[in-house]
């Protein structure tokens, strides 16, 4: 099947090459030079422009930083994807954008007789590179369906969330839940430490109760341990509670929890750790 794919960064690289491994005919783009090179060799077409790689595509995936990448990619007039898309082809938007931004894009979409889902995905690197992301889409079933082929390659699991808009409000459901997660374990593995104890053995201990989750089992250790690895970094965390503390203050919903973990992740950016992985927001207690 002919795809695109609109934005080769280090998700969008690897979610891209799962594309073309499953034997799809894919069209890639982004906005700078040499990020392409190894979908190339691997069978994938660079393309000029998003209108350029979208033509002739049944399915247009993207994945960008925020919502003016997204509408660069989608909307301009003259480059834009939607201009180049066929009736009846299906925008695939997987970036983590505000759910104000994929409702206009929904809009957008549909004027250009172009149907369209949202599909932000959970998961990081390694996931995205094996093609075991778990896919978080809003839309019509049957858009849904006809976007498949993409979806099933990119994701281990596809879970229909609702309509459009709800796959980007169950992601930032996601990764508040991560994000306040894992301040409170920083947090509190310091306090430990702070009162003469071991921290190690605190989050042994915390495992074998009730309380633990795969994520904090996991997160935890690369928290004590520390990494150089970068497989969220805390800019990121950072720019997806900001997403989830203006959309809910539009709604007039208190979120004092979203609050504090971006209070305590602004301190991390401060330190000098918004490149860091996320789990490093530990060492701001270090240096206190």
């Amino acid at each position: 099947m002919k795809m695109a794919f609109l934005g080769l960064g280090a998700m969008g690289s690897r979610m891209a090459m799962t594309l073309v491994k499953a034997g799809h005919d894919v069209a890639v783009w982004n906005r700078s030079d040499g990020k392409a090179e190894a979908l190339v060799d691997a069978g994938a077409t660079e393309a000029e422009t998003p209108r350029h790689a979208a033509e002739g595509a049944a399915i247009v995936v993207s994945m960008v930083m925020d919502d003016d990448a997204s509408a660069a990619v989608w909307t301009d007039k003259d480059t834009g994807a939607l201009a180049g898309m066929e009736s009846g082809s299906v925008a695939v938007e997987c970036s983590t954008v505000s759910p104000a931004w994929i409702a206009a894009l929904a809009g957008a979409a549909d004027e250009a007789g172009v149907r369209f889902i949202d599909a932000p995905v959970a998961g990081t690197l390694p996931p995205a590179e094996q093609g075991e992301l778990v896919m978080l889409v809003g839309g019509d079933a049957k858009d849904i369906d006809t976007a498949r082929p993409a979806l099933d390659a990119m994701g281990k699991a596809t879970h229909h969330a609702g309509p459009v808009g709800a796959g980007i409000a169950t992601k930032l459901v996601v990764n508040g839940m991560l994000a306040a997660q894992e301040a409170a374990l920083a947090e509190l593995l310091a306090t430990v430490e702070a009162l003469g104890h071991d921290r190690a053995r605190a989050f042994e201990i915390l495992c074998e109760t009730p309380i633990a989750s795969p994520m904090l089992n996991n997160y935890g250790k690369l928290m004590l341990e520390g990494t150089d690895d970068v497989l969220f970094p805390v800019d990121g965390i950072l720019k997806d509670l900001g997403l989830i503390a203006d959309t809910a203050g539009k709604a007039e919903q208190p979120v004092p929890v979203t609050r504090g973990a971006q209070d305590a992740f602004t301190l991390a950016r401060d330190a000098g750790l918004g490149d860091r992985n996320q789990t490093e927001i530990l060492r701001v207690y270090e240096n206190k």
